[in-house]
């Protein structure tokens, strides 16, 4: 049995039943924090665009746009609330694949069990299941192909959408095969795009992507049942130092799941270990603004690579710039969204803070790792090592603290009662009978937009 088949045939016989516990509550605080990140990301210029586009194409009203009351078609759905969900660059990842797996796919998931009235359990069952699949797929490839400028969250977030929206659609064998086999050969997404609309676009589009070749699977569309092997297949081709035993080693039992990162700052995962030690100097030694000389910061030669923006020019890419979080960090000891706005973008202080920053690869230092050392102008020297930041699955964020995240990033948008709504169905969602139920309390009435046409 080749490998394709092999993952077709645990998606297909994995139960509800199968997955522990902590698994269950570990896909509820992904769901809360997803909808936390798309609501606040809603407003965004680049989702109002794709919703007029929508709007303006038309389409049966099958499911529902997350926030802005309207339905429109399952992959327009899915297209624009992926896009959403990973516009703040605040979502969860998955540190080892280098991918956010859950903007892609749980949009496609929400979308298809609203349309078929599918209950809580088996939206659980079906992320889990696209969860495992997009991040294995992503330790087989290893890191060399991500290093090389290809994007993660595209590349695996079609192979998650099209596992889970299968499951979900009683794909047998051979016809989750094929998803799969349409799933890798739409797959791609360049690392190029970080930092503009193109990064959001690329979890939106794997979203639909993946359903699309689910819905295709379902009707007899046929491709490659072996797509994942042999020295033409999607391995091969992506990453010749493949690694394929990574993909069925513990599959089922040892869940990815639990490696999962939720992210407390609303910024690019690999500058959290930086953030995370100034936070914590800052507090510590109670610094100022004015005391500090010197900034040196060492981190993996990867975050050098991703985050060496010395000048970030929007929020965007101060998102990006491990310059413009190291100085939000130490001057007001945080990194939430509501901080990266225009004016904040040429705060004179944060500015002069980051001529004073220095930063160097190290080889030695992991992703998750960072080390600091400030030089003040009284002649003290203070250092930290970072080595699992807050929000890593070492150093994991409770269901409180993903609360607490939703809460901030839904108020100006939902009220306090259906803020509490939406917590306690998420909180019990194996028991969730019908997740319009969900969707309904995550609507607003009116939005003010930021685009020129404006939208509802």
């Amino acid at each position: 049995m080749n490998l394709t088949e092999r993952l077709s045939r645990f998606v297909v016989q994995s139960r509800f039943e199968d997955f522990p516990e902590e698994v269950i509550e570990t896909g509820k605080k992904c769901l809360l924090d997803w909808i936390g990140v798309a609501i606040g990301g809603m407003k965004d210029p680049s989702v109002e665009m794709v919703v007029d586009l929508v709007k303006e194409m038309g389409g049966k009203k099958q499911a529902s746009i997350l926030g802005y009351g309207f339905k429109t078609t399952i992959l327009n759905v899915a297209l624009i609330n992926g896009m959403m969900s990973h516009v703040l660059d605040y979502d969860d990842a998955h540190s080892e694949s280098r991918s956010h797996p859950s903007a892609p796919l749980l949009p496609a998931l929400l979308a298809i069990s609203e349309y078929k009235k599918l209950k809580g359990k088996d939206l659980i069952t079906a992320f889990v299941i696209g969860f495992e699949v997009s991040t294995r797929i992503g330790l087989a490839l290893g890191k060399t192909y991500y290093e090389r400028g290809w994007h993660a969250t595209s590349v695996l977030g079609r192979f998650g959408s099209a596992a889970g929206v299968g499951k979900l659609l009683g794909l047998n064998q051979k016809q989750l095969a094929c998803a799969i086999g349409l799933a890798a050969t739409q797959s791609g997404g360049l690392r190029r795009v970080f930092g503009t609309m193109g990064k959001p676009f690329h979890a939106g589009k794997a979203s639909m992507d993946g359903m699309l070749s689910a819905l295709l699977a379902l009707r007899g569309f046929d491709a490659p049942e072996d797509i994942l092997d042999g020295t033409s297949g999607f391995l091969q081709l992506f990453s010749p130092e493949h690694d394929p035993d990574q993909i069925t080693q513990g599959l089922g039992k040892d869940f990815q799941l639990q490696q999962n990162s939720f992210k407390p700052y609303a910024a690019c995962l690999l500058i959290h270990p930086a953030i995370d030690g100034l936070i914590w100097m800052r507090g510590k030694h109670e610094l100022e603004f004015d005391s500090v000389e010197q900034i040196d910061l060492e981190v993996s030669p990867l975050c050098l690579t991703v985050t060496d923006k010395k000048d970030p020019k929007n929020s965007l890419e101060g998102k990006f710039s491990l310059y413009f979080c190291a100085a939000l960090a130490l001057l007001e000891g945080k990194v939430q969204e509501s901080q990266f706005t225009p004016k904040k973008m040429l705060d004179h202080r944060i500015r002069d803070l980051m001529k004073e920053i220095r930063v160097c690869g190290n080889d030695s230092l992991k992703e998750s790792e960072a080390k600091i050392a400030i030089q003040l102008k009284n002649g003290t020297r203070l250092n930290r090592t970072v080595s699992t930041p807050r929000g890593d699955p070492r150093n994991p964020m409770s269901f409180d603290d993903i609360v607490e995240k939703f809460r901030d990033l839904a108020h100006p948008i939902l009220s306090v009662h259906e803020r509490s709504k939406i917590i306690n169905i998420v909180n019990n969602l194996e028991r969730m009978e019908n997740p319009s139920t969900l969707l309904k309390l995550c609507r607003v009435k009116r939005i003010e937009t930021n685009s020129t046409n404006g939208s509802e």
